[in-house]
């Protein structure tokens, strides 16, 4: 019997060089094109490096700390003492300034039921704030009027003053309930906190910055949702250069019709804007010559100005008036601390300042602090105050 052939192994087929050079730059070039696409589609963070948002406490943050320490105190000793938020006024919360320190000087009035409630919060405050720490100080007078006035001091920089009175006083009366508008800032580099916030059941303001990676979605996602927008216009703080206040800034270097230009471009960017608000500017808008430049292109515009009060010094509210321009001014930063209890307290402090004054106007940023503290604040908000647009406040 024959023996069987055995069948020869079939040659692999080689892959030949020249062929794998042809092939590799398409095959790579489309894997390329491809990872492009899904990064495009799927980008949540943007390029560019989100700037810093207020001036206000940045190169201070010893005194920012000291600061937290004495409100924390402040509002102990309240609820220790039985206190009642309507009870509490603050007077004024105005921005004071030592070389590159600023911080918010704020003025209150505690009133007690009778002469025996004021000296036990005399004591609780006392006590309170001398626990603060030794770069913590006070002092205690008696003002014209009999009234106990604590004067508190953060290293050595003058913070508080608390004037506590006893008895039963008239309360203040409004026209119908106090008015409350929200402004926040610096919009223009998270679109999911952007949406967040135009979807809370109350009429916020958007101040958006005119270059930010995202200004053109957020501005069009503002006109969807019908909500106030205005321009976050960018000025040259005190610490310039070193302290950027990003593209299309206005600087004290420009002139007249270099600072028209730059305000039509940012304008340009925020289509419908009603009005502007500073961002940083502590030192462009103490320049009376530069921010009359400004106000009246935006009186010839029909546009208000907010002065988002970065300096002690700034003129550029009192300016406003004076020349026929809308104006408001802010009443309080609520999240330069973002730590939810200084948030609740700057919350408290900007519904006082309404309850006392009848309007008040609260500065915000996009933060997800922020976001889920004014989620809490809806029902209070709603039912002690009126939510209003910022428009409405200015005069």
């Amino acid at each position: 019997m024959a023996a069987k052939k055995r069948k020869k192994p079939r040659k692999r087929k080689e892959i030949q060089p020249v062929f794998l050079l042809a092939v590799l730059p398409t095959a790579l070039a489309c894997l390329i094109l491809v990872i492009a696409k899904f990064n495009f589609f799927n980008k949540t963070v943007p390029t560019k490096p989100v700037p810093p948002y207020e001036e206000v406490y940045t190169k201070a943050t010893g005194l920012r700390e000291g600061i937290r320490r004495i409100d924390y105190a402040i509002y102990g000793s309240f609820y220790k003492a039985g206190i009642h938020e309507k009870n509490v006024a603050f007077l004024q919360v105005v921005p004071r300034g030592q070389g590159a320190r600023i911080w918010d000087f704020t003025e209150l009035s505690v009133r007690c039921s009778d002469p025996n409630s004021a000296l036990h919060l005399q004591k609780i405050l006392s006590q309170d704030l001398a626990a603060c720490g030794s770069e913590i100080t006070f002092r205690r007078e008696v003002d014209s009027r009999g009234n106990v006035v604590f004067h508190v001091f953060a290293k050595e920089n003058h913070t508080h003053k608390i004037v506590l009175t006893s008895g039963i006083q008239e309360e203040r009366r409004e026209d119908g309930s106090p008015k409350v508008a929200i402004i926040i800032d610096d919009l223009g580099y998270d679109r999911t906190l952007a949406s967040s916030l135009f979807r809370l059941p109350v009429p916020l303001s958007f101040s958006i910055l005119p270059f930010a990676p995202l200004t053109e979605a957020i501005v069009r996602e503002a006109n969807r949702w019908n909500a106030e927008a205005m321009l976050h216009l960018p000025m040259q703080p005190r610490e310039y250069p070193s302290v950027d206040p990003g593209p299309g800034a206005l600087l004290l270097s420009m002139n007249e019709n270099e600072i028209r230009k730059v305000l039509d471009e940012d304008l340009s960017r925020i289509q419908g804007a009603k009005g502007v608000n500073n961002h940083m500017g502590s030192s462009f808008t103490e320049s009376r010559e530069k921010m009359a430049v400004v106000l009246k292109e935006l009186k010839r515009r029909d546009l208000f100005y907010v002065d988002s009060l970065t300096s002690n010094r700034t003129v550029g509210f009192k300016l406003a008036k004076k020349m026929g321009v809308l104006t408001a001014q802010r009443s309080v930063f609520l999240d330069n601390d973002l730590t939810p209890e200084a948030i609740n307290i700057q919350m408290e402090r900007l519904l006082s300042v309404a309850r006392h004054s009848g309007a008040a106007i609260g500065i915000g940023h996009p933060h997800t602090e922020t976001v889920r503290a004014l989620e809490k604040y809806v029902p209070k908000l709603q039912e002690a105050v009126e939510v209003v647009a910022v428009s409405e406040l200015v005069n």
